[in-house]
């Protein structure tokens, strides 16, 4: 069994891909790993799927703050 903490971290985890879906940011997996995918243009691929992973990969296509 899970935790009610976990639970509700995984409910967040759908409804954010759910959001990501409705952007046309794509997560598709194959045989080399899974990428993501904004509009068929910028990707960049994740080895594994783990937090540190997708975070690197998000800012790495996030736009930067101008100063």
């Amino acid at each position: 069994m899970i935790t009610r903490a976990q639970a509700e971290a995984l409910l967040t985890l759908a409804e954010s891909l759910e959001a990501c879906e409705r952007l046309g940011i794509e997560l598709p997996i194959d045989e080399e790993g899974m990428a993501i995918f904004f509009h068929g243009s910028d990707w960049v691929n994740l080895y594994k799927l783990t937090g540190m992973e997708i975070r690197m990969a998000v800012s790495s296509i996030s736009p930067k703050q101008e100063t």
